[in-house]
């Protein structure tokens, strides 16, 4: 599998694990009430930055173990 081709697949697959995964996410937020303080934002930012790291990493070992199984 090419280079282009690996970062492609990982492009598209942690973008697809994102959409997934930031669902339960955004229930969760949305009970948070209207008047929302510092402490809500904070938590918001890094729930969000947690999903999209744990998207990246397991796109890319998805990546790594196909572009391997095709060597």
């Amino acid at each position: 599998m090419s280079e282009q081709t690996q970062r492609r697949l990982l492009s598209g697959l942690a973008i697809a694990l994102s959409l997934v995964l930031t669902r339960p996410i955004n229930r969760f937020i949305e009970q948070i009430p209207d008047r929302r303080g510092i402490g809500d934002d904070l938590t918001e930012a890094a729930l969000k930055g947690l999903v999209r790291a744990v998207s990246i990493f397991a796109a890319s070992a998805i990546v790594r173990q196909l572009a391997g199984s095709r060597r």
